[in-house]
C-alpha cells in the first residue's frame, strides 16, 4: 500500500511539473526588439509649384458669333486655354488664364464704308476692305477669371482681360502721293477688353478631374463689338 501510494504521488508531482512548465514560459517577459532606425521622407518632387497654386488647361472649338457681316467670313477653329489657379474655399476659385482662339477665313469678300476725320475739312473718304480667301485670323488674351459652384460640380465662370484681334481683314485706303490717312474702322484687328462668361461640368475620368465648357466672349472697342462661343473639355491639373 505505501508503495502504491508513493507512486501516486510522485505521479502527480511529475504531472503538475509539466503543466507549470508551459504556463512559466508564457509568463516570461518578451525580448524587447531592437529598435528600427527611422529613415526621413523623401521630399516630394511631383510638384514644382506651391501647394496653393494649381494647373488648368482646357482645348475644344470656338466662333465668331457676331456681328453678323463677318461672321460669314469664318469657320469655327480650334480654342485653348490654359493658366494658373488658386482655391481659396471648396466654392470659389480665381485663375489667370492666356486663351487663344483660331479664326479661319474661308471666303472672298469685300466691304465698303465711308469715314471720316473729325475736325479736318474734307470729304468723306470711302474704304474697302477686302478678306483674302483662307486668312488665318485669331484671338489672343490673358484675363482674370472667377468661378463660383452653384452646385456639386456645376461652376458658373466670368472674367475681364485684355487681347489682341487679328482679324485677316486688310483694308485698302484712298490715297495720292503726298498724304494718307489710316483708320480704325469696324471689324480691323487691333487690341480689345475681352469679357467671358460661361459654365463648367466637372467629372472624374481615369482619375484626373475634367470639365465641359460652354463659354462666351465679348470683345469691346470704341468702333464695334465682337462675340464668341466656344466649347472645351478642360483638365483640372494638380
Amino acid at each position: 500500500m505505501i508503495d502504491r501510494a508513493t507512486r501516486r504521488i510522485v505521479t502527480l508531482a511529475f504531472l503538475a511539473s509539466c503543466l507549470a512548465a508551459p504556463g512559466a514560459a508564457r509568463a516570461a517577459a518578451p525580448e524587447t526588439p531592437a529598435e528600427k532606425v527611422s529613415k526621413p521622407a523623401a521630399a516630394d518632387t511631383s510638384r514644382f509649384l506651391p501647394r496653393w497654386l494649381h494647373l488648368h488647361g482646357s482645348a475644344g472649338l470656338g466662333w465668331l458669333a457676331s456681328p453678323e457681316w463677318m461672321r460669314k467670313f469664318y469657320q469655327a477653329g480650334q480654342s485653348y486655354d490654359a493658366g494658373l489657379e488658386t482655391r481659396p474655399g471648396n466654392t470659389f476659385r480665381l485663375r489667370l488664364n492666356g486663351e487663344y482662339q483660331a479664326l479661319p477665313a474661308v471666303t472672298h469678300a469685300s466691304f465698303s464704308f465711308i469715314t471720316s476725320v473729325p475736325g479736318l475739312d474734307t470729304e468723306p473718304a470711302r474704304d474697302t476692305i477686302q478678306v483674302e480667301t483662307r486668312a488665318n485670323g485669331w484671338i489672343g488674351s490673358a484675363r482674370l477669371e472667377a468661378q463660383w459652384a452653384i452646385a456639386p460640380q456645376l461652376w458658373l465662370i466670368g472674367g475681364l482681360g485684355r487681347g489682341y484681334l487679328d482679324t485677316g481683314l486688310h483694308n485698302v485706303h484712298v490715297g495720292n502721293s503726298f498724304e494718307s490717312l489710316d483708320f480704325d474702322f469696324p471689324g480691323s484687328s487691333g487690341w480689345a477688353w475681352i469679357g467671358t462668361a460661361g459654365a463648367s461640368y466637372e467629372f472624374d475620368m481615369f482619375g484626373p478631374r475634367l470639365s465641359a465648357e460652354v463659354r462666351t466672349g465679348y470683345l469691346m472697342r470704341d468702333q464695334d463689338r465682337f462675340q464668341t462661343w466656344s466649347v472645351r473639355i478642360g483638365w483640372g491639373g494638380y
